[in-house]
């Protein structure tokens, strides 16, 4: 429909495509998730799923037992904030894990190499990836050596959006 502030593109009588006024482009039914991530005493030299809970929206419902499943072809946006906590710094490798069904993405550290003591530690990044219909996606943590105290703290979040 078009008046003269606004143009709206529906389908099956449902709004899909918006532009207001200013020129801002909204899509309401763009495949979007923004959740929280955590985990308690991350196993030791075992690739651990990282638990998503507690959406704060999930636009598609596109994300279940902590996968996210991409509806549509296309580029993802993925980010995350991983709250590690209780770090041992007995533990020669930390690190999260992005895997879809195509690639894995990976961001590492050394906590022997960075404290004396057990610590926080904050991992972020982002990431476009090339996604087919029904392609999954899932965030892990691998902790290599020490103790299984390493926490993935209820703070964490996660977010991914189709982008293109």
């Amino acid at each position: 429909s078009v008046t003269n502030n606004e143009f709206e593109i529906h389908t099956n009588n449902t709004l899909r495509v918006k532009i207001d006024s200013t020129g801002r482009v909204t899509m309401p039914s763009q495949p979007c998730v923004s959740a929280r991530a955590s985990y308690t005493d991350i196993p030791i030299n075992t690739v651990t799923v990282i638990t998503l809970d507690n959406e704060r929206f999930d636009i598609g419902s596109n994300l279940a037992s902590s996968t996210f499943t991409a509806p549509v072809t296309g580029k993802y946006l993925f980010t995350y904030t991983i709250y590690f906590s209780n770090v041992d710094t007995a533990a020669t490798s930390l690190g999260v894990q992005t895997v879809t069904s195509n690639r894995q993405y990976e961001n590492w550290f050394a906590p022997d190499h960075i404290a004396n003591t057990d610590f926080y530690y904050t991992a972020t990044s982002s990431q476009i990836a090339d996604m087919d219909a029904n392609d999954t996606l899932q965030f892990k943590a691998y902790c290599g050596g020490g103790a299984a105290q390493t926490d993935v703290h209820s703070d964490s979040q996660i977010s991914i959006t189709l982008i293109a």
